[in-house]
């Protein structure tokens, strides 16, 4: 029963190790993911704020510079040197960005332009923002179109939008605009090429009306405003509420998205461009599997190494567990055996025993008849010639050393035939008590000293009474016998609990523990083995060599032990050890 219960908590233990192991890696793994993404969302924001600064510091001085141009005193008083002043400032900027200059009257329509020739839709736009100067929308006294594209007709041509300023309204041009033409797709490459985004990065734009301004893995996208959804934005987007959401923001932010169902999910950053009365919002987007590739890739290393290290210490507690059970299991096969051998030569003990009890019955029987009529005899002469015996000397003796013989053979008897036992609640201080004042003429005889150390309170055992009287009377005897006057015999009395070592298992006991010492001539070294042996008797005269023999027949009776220290010269020391209860 035990060995299962130890067997069920070590597969428990085993298994909430696993439990545990997986349980941590999961944890870490989610960890180190949600870090890294949340590292690389980050990294994209920096990007995203780095390209929209980098636009709107470009932007801004190619105003300033507009105003510093239409400041300059030959920009106002002569028209051609305003025209070579147009042409020498837009050959200073980038051309691949500033793509035409124009300068057009107060009804909006151009009068000169430097570079490449407008689009079609300029006049129309430069009309409208000539409107919203009339209107002072114009806070900073310059205006930003939308972003078309060159040829309304074709989305995938270049795109542009429209950089518009007043001229100085003291020139004869009364509410005359000049106006940049910004070529879109060469100033967004020319801040995001630095950048030099991985592969799996991309960036896309979206304007203040919810327009996809700027896409390059969705060019057929372009220009399709998230207000105004159809079949084709339906099929590529599950919802636009990311958009919707970041057209409400004014603060750079973060965050996850997911585009289509079975499409994986995207991270991205974005930052809002404010451009006077435009808006773009600029975003940064990585699919968040290929951010988490080498992790994961990574991460299988680690964890493969975490399955072979729980895997090696799993093997290990295993081999262990095994190791020690078959230990274990040794041990308790080399207890059994030696059980099996006490039980053995207590058996074979037994066997002699009851072979010198049958031989016992047979000689005391014999012994005791013709010892019988002998001191029958003897009682009759000193009857008959009580006044007159010569030999009444020579009778006593003969009648006191048939009495002798009797005794013997009745100690005999006793030995051989198996007593009845007859345990009951017995009190262990009174029983001490009662056999040394069975014995008190010999001690008064030797004035011998009795020390008692009992703990306070009755302990109480069940025993046969009379038995256990008849072990201790045994000691005090063979104690007596051993001491000379003024000797001591010191008696304790305690409660203990011990292991009862059994064949099949271990328990704890509760005990009465005895311990009777004497200083006498003690046993010699030779004689410590032999004492509890039948007949053996170091008294040469009066010993039976039964006593002790039978003593510790009624302790193994009761379950108990017996045991014997001795030196010497310098006295000897019994301890009884007594289980409370038999069963």
């Amino acid at each position: 029963m035990m060995k299962n219960k130890y067997k069920y908590l070590l597969f428990f233990t085993l298994i909430s190790i696993t439990v545990l192991f997986l349980f941590l890696v999961n944890n870490i793994y989610s960890l180190i993911l949600e870090d890294s993404k949340k590292n690389h969302q980050l990294q994209q924001l920096e990007m995203t704020k780095v390209v929209s600064g980098g636009i709107a510091y470009f932007l801004d001085h190619l105003i300033k510079d507009m105003n510093f141009l239409t400041g300059n005193p030959k920009f106002n008083n002569n028209i051609i040197e305003s025209r070579e002043l147009i042409d020498n400032f837009r050959v200073s900027y980038d051309q691949s960005i500033i793509s035409s200059i124009i300068i057009t009257d107060s009804l909006s329509n151009i009068v000169y332009y430097s570079g490449k020739e407008p689009p079609v839709w300029v006049e129309n736009k430069l009309k409208v923002l000539l409107e919203e100067f009339h209107n002072s929308f114009a806070v900073n006294n310059f205006l930003v179109s939308e972003v078309l594209p060159e040829r309304l007709d074709d989305i995938h041509s270049e795109k542009s939008f429209l950089i518009v300023l007043p001229l100085n309204k003291e020139v004869n041009r009364k509410n005359s605009l000049i106006a940049y033409i910004v070529n879109f797709d060469s100033l967004i490459k020319h801040f995001i090429l630095p950048l030099k985004l991985r592969s799996n990065d991309f960036v896309w734009i979206l304007d203040g009306n919810g327009r996809l301004i700027y896409h390059p893995k969705h060019e057929e996208m372009l220009f399709n405003s998230i207000f105004k959804t159809n079949a084709d934005c339906r099929s590529c987007h599950i919802s636009f509420e990311t958009q919707l959401k970041i057209l409400q923001t004014k603060e750079p932010a973060y965050g996850e998205y997911r585009v289509q169902g079975d499409e994986p999910s995207k991270i991205f950053a974005y930052v809002p461009i404010i451009l006077e009365n435009q808006k773009w919002f600029l975003a940064i987007s990585t699919l968040l599997p290929d951010v988490t590739a080498k992790l994961r890739d990574k991460f299988q290393l680690f964890f493969v190494l975490g399955i072979i290290i729980l895997v090696t210490m799993l093997s290990f507690i295993f081999i262990i567990y095994f190791l020690n059970l078959k230990r274990i299991k040794s041990e308790e096969a080399r207890k059994n055996l030696e059980k099996i051998q006490d039980y053995q030569e207590q058996l074979n003990h037994s066997a002699r025993l009851a072979s010198i009890g049958e031989l016992v019955d047979s000689v005391a029987h014999e012994i005791n008849t013709p010892i019988g009529i002998i001191s029958a005899h003897a009682d009759s002469i000193l009857l008959r010639e009580e006044e007159n015996n010569l030999y009444k000397e020579e009778l006593d003796i003969i009648k006191k050393q048939t009495k002798r013989i009797s005794d013997y053979t009745k100690s005999l008897l006793s030995f051989s035939r198996r007593i009845a036992f007859n345990p009951e609640s017995v009190n262990a201080g009174d029983l001490i008590n009662e056999s040394v004042y069975l014995l008190q003429p010999r001690f008064r005889e030797k004035k011998i000293q009795i020390v008692k150390e009992f703990p306070p309170g009755a302990i109480t055992i069940m025993g046969d009474k009379r038995q256990l009287e008849q072990v201790l009377i045994n000691i005090f005897n063979n104690a007596i016998d051993s001491l000379s006057t003024d000797g001591r015999i010191t008696i304790k009395l305690k409660e203990l609990n011990i292991l009862q070592n059994k064949i099949s298992h271990n328990q704890l006991a509760e005990c009465v523990k005895i311990i009777i010492t004497d200083n006498g001539a003690g046993i010699i070294k030779e004689n410590l083995n032999k004492i509890f042996d039948p007949f053996f008797s170091t008294k040469e005269k009066d010993g039976t060599g039964l006593g002790l023999s039978i003593s510790r027949s009624i302790i193994q009776r009761h379950k108990g032990s017996i045991d014997v220290k001795s030196e010497a010269g310098k006295g000897t020391t019994f301890t009884l050890i007594i289980p409370k209860n038999l069963y």
